[in-house]
């Protein structure tokens, strides 16, 4: 496991217990995360490798700002994956991001049968991806179910440390 790994998981361990206990990622754990992770990623591949990370820092940023908009994740939650991401840089960073993107689908899942809201839920669903098929403004979720997405993040991270243990990549 990479020292790159390591700094994710325990990050995103304290993001996802302070987001289950106050519903808040502080920036201090994310600021912290993403200068060790610019620091390791120099001092392990040098300051191109560093730069490149910081590169998917601005990626996952303007598209989690995108995401925000239309109030489908929180600031900090995308704040969190973007530090994180930059810290496991390519293409571990990558994989990392899909494992999330499907760890927090069957966490959302989860979340909503467990309060009862599964259809609210697929018709919100509905209500945003329909519209972007077509070509028109989807709409924003009503009602939507608020779901502490860093447990997705933190899943996302243990699952890329699952690959990483049994030597797999999702991505060459």
């Amino acid at each position: 496991m990479t020292l790159q790994l390591v700094t994710v998981l325990v990050a995103s361990l304290i993001g996802a217990a302070s987001d289950v206990r106050t519903r808040r990622i502080p920036n201090a754990l994310v600021f912290a995360l993403l200068i060790c992770g610019l620091i390791e990623n120099a001092m392990l591949s040098g300051w191109s490798a560093a730069l490149a990370a910081l590169g998917l820092v601005a990626l996952v940023l303007i598209a989690g700002t995108i995401a925000f908009s239309f109030k489908l994740i929180g600031g900090g939650d995308i704040k969190l994956l973007a530090a994180a991401a930059g810290t496991l840089a390519y293409p571990a960073g990558i994989s990392f991001l899909l494992l999330t993107l499907l760890s927090g689908g069957v966490l959302a899942i989860a979340y909503a049968i467990s309060k009862g809201r599964l259809q609210a839920t697929f018709a919100n669903v509905q209500a945003i991806t329909l519209p972007l098929f077509a070509g028109a403004q989807p709409a924003r979720p009503q009602n939507g179910l608020a779901m502490p997405y860093a447990l997705a993040i933190f899943s996302g991270a243990l699952c890329t440390a699952a690959l990483s243990a049994a030597h797999l990549r999702l991505l060459p």
